[in-house]
């Protein structure tokens, strides 16, 4: 489930593209220790599961248009990244007020001062997250929400640019070794709070996502 990268031939871009992607990697790392510790584990619990993490970073351009379309739940054709948790495929950007899929366990997303971000709320309303500069946002995906067995749960979002400038964003999804197993880590099961998902690789699933959205797009049931 890999590739060679596609570089443009622009002089002096590749690298600090690299260099960005190796510093939120080390962020992404020490998330990983703050996770542990707020699920009452060593701070160290996921270091031997995050050894070659499948950490895939984008490089995305939201073009300029007419700020409309933007009553919640409208059904125009807007920019946009559609309603998903983590993290989104390689697909087109437009018309996307469907479902999406996840896998990775978290999103690390530095922000600007572009409003674009909207995440769900529990009454399944739409809030604009505003962005602070220089601060990252970081989404729970499904991987670490089956990992915590919903105890840390992916928030579904969707990004969609109505500023009529145009919108870059560089998202790092930051999830786990392939072959590591997504069973519920012991501090988050309990006689009341019982396993809520099947036991799987993090490979496996991430395979059966890309599976089951890749036939979405084709047009699969």
């Amino acid at each position: 489930m890999g590739g060679d990268n596609v570089w443009p031939e622009l002089e002096g871009f590749k690298q600090p593209v690299m260099d960005y992607y190796y510093s939120v990697i080390q962020l992404g790392q020490t998330l990983f220790k703050l996770f542990a510790l707020a699920l009452d584990l060593s701070e160290d619990f996921f270091d031997d599961k995050t050894t070659k993490p499948a950490a895939i970073m984008r490089l995305l351009h939201y073009p300029p248009q007419e700020p409309k379309g933007a009553k919640q739940g409208a059904d125009d054709q807007v920019m946009g990244i559609g309603a998903h948790t983590e993290p989104l495929t390689d697909v087109p950007v437009v018309s996307l007020w469907r479902q999406w899929t996840s896998y990775e366990c978290f999103t690390i997303l530095r922000q600007d001062a572009n409003p674009a971000l909207q995440v769900q709320n529990a009454s399944g309303e739409w809030i604009h997250a505003k962005p602070i500069p220089g601060t990252f946002v970081i989404n729970i995906g499904d991987q670490l929400a089956r990992w915590t067995n919903d105890v840390f749960k992916s928030t579904r979002h969707r990004a969609m640019n109505l500023t009529g400038a145009r919108r870059y964003s560089i998202p790092l999804f930051f999830g786990t070794d392939y072959d590591v197993k997504l069973e519920p880590i012991p501090s988050c099961i309990s006689a009341d709070r019982p396993a809520k998902y099947e036991v799987v690789t993090a490979g496996e699933y991430v395979k059966s996502r890309l599976e089951a959205t890749y036939t979405q797009w084709d047009g699969g049931a």
